[in-house]
C-alpha cells in the first residue's frame, strides 16, 4: 500500500508520472484547452471536478520540479 498519495490523482496518471523521463512533459490544463492540438501521441486524462491549481499541488507532492532549468 502506498501512503501519502493525494486521493485526487487517478491510477492512470500515477502510472504516467512513474514512466516519465527527463525530457517528458506534463500539461495540466482546464476544460477550455483544445487537447486535439497537442498531438496524437499525447495521453489525455480527464479529472473533471478538480481545478488546475488543485491538480498541480497534488502532482508536485510526488514530482518535484527540476532545479536545473
Amino acid at each position: 500500500m502506498l501512503k501519502g498519495i493525494p486521493a485526487i490523482l487517478p491510477p492512470e496518471l500515477l502510472m504516467h508520472l512513474c514512466e516519465m523521463g527527463h525530457s517528458d512533459r506534463l500539461l495540466i490544463a482546464d476544460g477550455n484547452f483544445p487537447v486535439h492540438t497537442v498531438g496524437e501521441n499525447a495521453y489525455v486524462i480527464r479529472m473533471d471536478g478538480h481545478g488546475v491549481c488543485e491538480i498541480l499541488d497534488a502532482v508536485l507532492q510526488l514530482l518535484p520540479l527540476d532545479t536545473y532549468v
